[in-house]
């Protein structure tokens, strides 16, 4: 550095000029200038190094062939149909990244609205069914069932076998079997005979929800002992509640023929075949209206009973029959007072107190005692003909 007076050069940290001894002052601007100058530098060279990068890593767009007679898609068009491509493409990855298990309520609701109930033909369910329809016979009664498990388990009504613990069990083909009762009730109408030789024979199906009125069924049965008889009919009404011996509440009413002898027969669904009722019971004052025991109302009382049989103790306890027969033709004395009066001892009787000496005694008492011929009952042929004869008391009609 030189000294802006003289010219001298500067000695090194001097302030004062060495020759003319006047102060050195240093150059404004120096500093700053030398500052600027570098980040200017430093400026070029980032651009220069972002330029020979971009030039070196620049993609060629796809050019595209333009046909005759077409017109190339809008900029905005290639896009939008961009963006919908990849917008599916993000959707299949959540869709794979989303666990494939469902809750359970929600997989038996889709398989439900998805599956159709399968339809079958009247005849094709009457066919398939009579083989596991029975008849049930008693000492005194006789009624009918189905196969309701694969233990050879066969559902019927309860009056039909009230007061019996052992049963014949009689099948379409006439194929008799020894079954005991192993359930019953004494509030519903409803019991359960095991037959062992059934243990393994596929049991008829059984609707598990509350069949809709209107609905075509099937009974079927031994109606008045007329083994594998099928009647037609609709379901005319639910939740009904009828007086008798058991608790009839809630049940369905059908218009399908019914008679004494079809009592724990299966009321079937004529579209799918599935038990919906247990045959019970007829209207009195009109026997074409009958009722009907839903099967999913009784259901679970039928698996108890299967998993835990009753005794046959238990069983002939809840239905005393014989004592109910002996308590019928038990005599109650205020009902009838002995009258020694209507009695006569013919073989003790004196004759000397029914004899007078003379016999004029005798023959005034027979005068007396003889009606006059204007007094004489006259026949009417019309009521002699309307007497009921006695002949065949045996063939007096049921009215059941």
């Amino acid at each position: 550095m030189y000294c802006p007076n003289c010219g001298a050069e500067k000695q090194k940290r001097g302030q004062y000029c060495s020759e003319c001894g006047k102060p050195i002052k240093a150059a404004k601007g120096s500093r700053s200038t030398f500052i600027m100058s570098l980040l200017a530098l430093l400026i070029a060279l980032a651009g220069t190094g972002l330029g020979i990068f971009f030039l070196f890593n620049k993609k060629e767009e796809p050019v595209q062939v333009i046909k005759a007679g077409h017109e190339p898609k809008p900029a905005t068009e290639v896009i939008e149909k961009e963006k919908d491509q990849k917008k599916e493409q993000d959707q299949e990855k959540e869709q794979e990244q989303q666990p494939e298990t469902k809750p359970e309520l929600e997989k038996q609701e889709e398989v439900k609205a998805s599956e159709a109930p399968e339809t079958k033909s009247k005849t094709e369910i009457i066919k398939n069914s009579q083989d596991k329809v029975f008849t049930i016979f008693t000492d005194t009664s006789q009624g009918s069932g189905f196969l309701f498990s694969n233990k050879g388990d066969v559902v019927t009504n309860a009056h039909v076998v009230a007061g019996f613990t052992e049963v014949v069990v009689k099948s379409s083909d006439g194929t008799e079997h020894q079954g005991r009762v192993i359930g019953i009730s004494d509030v519903v109408d409803i019991a359960l005979i095991r037959v062992d030789p059934l243990s393994g024979k596929e049991p008829l199906p059984i609707e598990m929800a509350q069949t809709a009125a209107g609905t075509e069924v099937i009974a079927l049965g031994s109606p008045r002992g007329l083994e594998n008889t099928a009647s037609i009919g609709y379901l005319t009404g639910i939740d009904r509640d009828i007086l008798g011996d058991f608790n009839y509440e809630k049940v369905y009413q059908i218009d399908a023929r019914i008679a004494p002898g079809s009592s724990g027969g299966p009321l079937l669904n004529a579209t799918t075949g599935k038990v919906i009722g247990i045959n019970s019971a007829v209207l009195i004052e009109d026997e074409s209206i009958g009722f009907s025991i839903p099967m999913f109302s009784v259901h679970n009382q039928f698996i108890t009973w299967s998993q835990n049989p009753m005794s046959a103790e238990e069983v002939s306890n809840l239905f005393d029959f014989y004592d109910e027969y002996n308590d019928y033709w038990e005599w109650n004395d205020s009902d009838w007072e002995y009258n020694e009066d209507d009695y006569y001892d013919w073989e003790n009787d004196d004759e000397s107190e029914n004899q007078d000496v003379d016999g004029s005694h005798d023959e005034e008492l027979e005068e007396s005692e003889a009606p006059s011929e204007d007094e004489q009952p006259k026949s009417d042929p019309k009521l002699e003909n309307d007497e009921p004869s006695n002949e065949h008391p045996d063939e007096e009609a049921n009215t059941e």
